[in-house]
């Protein structure tokens, strides 16, 4: 239920973010002020209030998926992390263009906006050049938005000669803007799949799904371009067959933030890294993962499934790390609206079944770390078991409030 929130959220997000921010942009660059579309101001004004709303809801979502309890350490976990600064740059940048819609100190809030979605996400925790290109990325796209809602609003707003004029000055512009969209969008997809593509991977089938879609987005760019956009002044035909594809456009849009909030939410580029079986034998250990430390917070959790293929019981005596001091086994428990942990006493796995270890439940405790978590690196941690003896497993560090994907069972 939290996920599909999450995915829901999101893609009011994508939609809200870059229509109001982008709306800012092509207004600007299309018109430098020439024309004042009043149904395109408060268009976006609209969509930074609801951008805002949207990031104060998943802040709450976002800290319940962290412990399953909105605890004030889930709060304080959040607004630390790289994810709440991307949730307050929405907040604040949505609230600054909100207010500011009609003056030129608004585009500090559509920078803002922008902002959010570089120091966050897959793309984010490969570095400042994956984040660059995911900012040039996003801009083009929020300014190419912009520009068809700005079109679509100059189509009833201004005369036949005026709006060709508009039409123009668009099709000379987005030839250049297009262009750093899509150079943008494969140094990123590169960035993110090493180079490589696996079809049978959820994640990288979906950003081809994506690419599909924005090469929808081309083939009526061109079309606009090519056939229509000389006729506007002198055709009504062509005006309406403008539109026509203006809103096609808008749909493609659509779908491209559906599909991303569907690919962030439930896939991760890290799926072709995790595997699903860590260890093999007479215990096989599932989506071994932790969530990235906050700062230089010295504890950590620890998550993952523990499978028995033995015909008799094992217990999962004690755990230990190189990488902490102690390594405890807790159970979240609540009683009330008080949360709290207990110690877990040598758990069973029961012959032929599993013991899971999630977020809200039972969770491995890292204590006195030696070096903070940081998304992308493997903590290695010994578990000893009553039958089976030690085995050492690798937990897999993620960007915090993301975890591994739901056919993993998490």
């Amino acid at each position: 239920m939290l996920e599909l929130l999450t995915a829901i959220l999101k893609g009011i997000t994508y939609l809200t973010a870059l229509s109001g921010a982008g709306i800012l942009l092509a207004h600007w660059s299309l018109s430098r002020g020439e024309h004042d579309f009043v149904a395109l101001k408060q268009s976006a004004r609209i969509s930074a209030i609801m951008l805002a709303l949207a990031a104060v809801a998943a802040a709450v979502v976002y800290t319940f998926r962290l412990g399953d309890a909105f605890t004030g350490q889930n709060i304080i976990a959040l607004l630390s992390s790289p994810l709440g600064l991307a949730l307050s740059l929405q907040i604040a940048g949505g609230l600054w263009l909100a207010f500011l819609a009609g003056r030129s100190s608004a585009i500090v809030g559509a920078f803002a906006i922008l902002l959010s979605f570089g120091v966050v996400g897959h793309s984010a925790t490969r570095g400042i050049a994956s984040a660059a290109s995911v900012l040039v990325h996003i801009t083009a796209a929020a300014w190419w938005l912009g520009g068809l809602w700005t079109l679509l609003a100059a189509s009833q707003a201004l005369a036949c000669n005026s709006f060709a004029a508009l039409v123009r000055t668009f099709s000379r512009q987005a030839i250049w803007v297009v262009g750093l969209l899509i150079v943008a969008a494969i140094v990123t997809a590169a960035q993110l799949l090493n180079l490589q593509i696996d079809f049978t991977q959820e994640y990288d089938l979906g950003l081809i799904a994506k690419a599909g879609l924005t090469i929808g987005l081309l083939i009526f760019a061109a079309t606009n371009r090519y056939f229509l956009a000389g006729r506007v002044g002198t055709a009504k035909s062509a005006v309406t067959w403008l539109r026509a594809t203006i809103i096609a456009e808008l749909l493609l849009f659509l779908a491209i933030f559906v599909t991303t909030a569907w690919l962030t939410t439930w896939h991760s580029p890290h799926e072709r890294e995790q595997g699903k079986a860590e260890i093999s034998g007479p215990i096989t250990i599932n989506d071994p993962w932790a969530p990235a430390t906050i700062g230089n917070l010295p504890t950590a959790a620890g998550y993952l499934t523990i499978v028995n293929n033995m015909k008799t019981d094992d217990r999962l005596i004690s755990a230990s790390s190189e990488w902490a001091e102690n390594v405890t086994l807790h159970v979240s428990t609540s009683e009330g609206r008080i949360a709290k942990m207990v110690k877990l006493n040598a758990p069973i796995i029961p012959a032929g079944g599993q013991l899971k270890f999630s977020p809200g439940g039972n969770h491995l405790m890292l204590t006195g770390l030696y070096s903070p978590l940081v998304a992308g690196d493997t903590v290695p941690v010994s578990l000893r078991f009553e039958r089976t003896g030690d085995v050492t497993v690798m937990l897999r560090v993620l960007p915090l409030g993301e975890r591994p994907t739901a056919n993993h069972n998490h």
